[in-house]
């Protein structure tokens, strides 16, 4: 069969779909990429065969017309209708201000890359489009083409989610003067456009695939399938160091890669873990930029790499230091190591950021600040035309607190916050976990877990049989 995936211009999205589109293509099947501006190198890399949609030199984060994210005060309007508890509150926030601002940016109508994606379907006639959460586009594309549609989500479904929430409450919030579906809001001008049927299959797909592992995912009232997350973290050559054995416990420190190209600082956070790391009796790989670093002096102890697959270095490792995302989190699982999760504990809910500096013509802090339209070392904010929004981030990862939340509770490791423990905490809790044998036990349990899902190969033949029952009904 063709199978045509749908992904967000970015590694971190792009990275958990190359195993399974792998295993479709190691078992015969036609396989196709599709993304948008000049990441069609970046697919090319992987081995698999991309296609390119619109203009190689437009990207739609990085743009002074890039869309703004929702308020918080709306965003707290809808969570207080919802009824959503403090917890819930934050799976809304991630869908609302975070996931809607990109879906909408690559759904507009007034852009080529959303029909280059539903005329390449037309064209190609794919059985199955698979399609990432920031991809709705997708989905319209199988519609047209009589494809059967599917998402794939890295371990948890806050679009789900959260969509089951506003069906619940559609009276309450159209009385509140609420959406009660703004997802349906931004995919319907799409749609019309090629006159396809608004209805909830459309914004959640068939099935879902969840690649979750037990007590991490979201409930949803959609058809899941299950599939063991492989990592896959691009290919470079192997370092020499890493051919032998370290002769001190190895710590891999990884604090992201999607944030530091849009937060400069990393919060004040690395600091005060190099400090930490210090003076223990340990060798660290650090991979860490100038923009996370800003200024922080690395000690002797700790080797820096921009970056590094994460599946070369985190085998030789007694232990992981993370931000807490969800590809890093799945291949410490993956390589059976304790964690260590930075995590603030904090709301992820976005606000504006009001204060001026206080003395005139000063320049003002950028230390976790976000502004649309400014990626560091594609487009500056010096480059922007206009002013932009400027938004205080939480100074964590936005799935920070769930990644930590579900290895503390399964004894496999520890959080890290850098707000509430001092550097000689911080470093005595790194030193139980690489000394505590409960934690590489509890790190061997996750794993287990992890080894009991599917495998990408082994969910071929579920996808084929669900593909053709799609089709014979249409």
């Amino acid at each position: 069969m063709k199978v045509l995936f749908a992904i967000d211009p970015s590694i971190a999205h792009l990275y958990p779909m190359v195993p399974l589109a792998w295993a479709l293509q190691n078992a015969g099947h036609e396989v196709r990429l599709a993304s948008f501006g000049g990441f069609a190198d970046r697919i090319a890399e992987t081995g698999l065969t991309p296609v390119q949609l619109g203009d190689e030199e437009w990207a739609a984060r990085v743009s002074d017309d890039a869309l703004e994210p929702n308020g918080p005060e709306q965003a707290q309007q809808y969570a207080d209708v919802l009824g959503l508890t403090a917890d819930e509150r934050e799976y809304w926030y991630l869908f609302y201000q975070y996931l809607l601002t990109p879906i909408s940016d690559y759904l507009r109508v007034d852009r080529p890359e959303p029909h280059a994606l539903i005329r390449f379907a037309q064209d190609w006639q794919p059985d199955l489009v698979i399609w990432d959460l920031t991809q709705a586009a997708g989905a319209i594309a199988a519609r047209v083409s009589g494809a059967a549609s599917a998402r794939l989500v890295f371990a948890w479904d806050p679009t789900g989610w959260s969509l089951d929430r506003l069906a619940a409450r559609p009276d309450e919030l159209t009385a509140a003067g609420l959406d009660p579906n703004p997802l349906a809001t931004v995919v319907g001008p799409l749609a019309e456009h090629y006159g396809v049927e608004l209805d909830h299959e459309l914004l959640v797909g068939q099935w879902t695939m969840d690649t979750a592992p037990p007590g991490l995912s979201l409930p949803t009232t959609t058809r899941k399938v299950p599939v063991r997350y492989v990592p896959y973290n691009g290919a470079a050559p192997m370092p020499e160091w890493l051919h032998a054995p370290s002769s001190r416990p190895r710590i891999c420190l990884s604090l992201g890669e999607s944030y530091r190209r849009f937060i400069r600082g990393d919060f004040n956070r690395t600091p005060m873990l190099l400090e930490a790391l210090a003076e223990l009796d340990v060798e660290v790989v650090a991979t860490l930029n100038e923009v996370q670093l800003d200024g922080a002096v690395p000690p002797p102890n700790v080797r820096l790499v921009e970056y590094l697959p994460l599946n070369q270095i985190l085998p030789t490792c007694a232990a992981v230091i993370h931000h807490g995302g969800l590809g890093t989190f799945q291949a410490a699982v993956a390589a059976n190591l304790p964690q260590l999760v930075c995590d603030t504990l904090e709301s992820i809910m976005l606000r504006f950021e009001e204060a001026e500096p206080e003395e005139p013509g000063a320049e003002r802090d950028d230390t976790g600040v976000y502004r649309s339209g400014v990626e560091y070392g594609v487009r500056g904010p010096e480059e922007q035309e206009k002013e932009p929004v400027r938004w205080v981030m939480p100074a964590k990862k936005l799935e920070a607190t769930p990644v930590s939340d579900y290895v503390i509770s399964r004894g496999a490791g520890v959080r890290l916050n850098h707000q509430a423990q001092t550097v000689a905490e911080l470093r005595e809790s790194i030193r139980a976990v690489l000394t505590e044998p409960s934690y590489r036990q509890g790190a061997q349990a996750v794993h287990d877990v992890w080894r009991a899902l599917p495998a990408p190969a082994d969910v071929v033949p579920v996808l084929e049989t669900m593909t053709a029952d799609v089709r014979r009904t249409r």
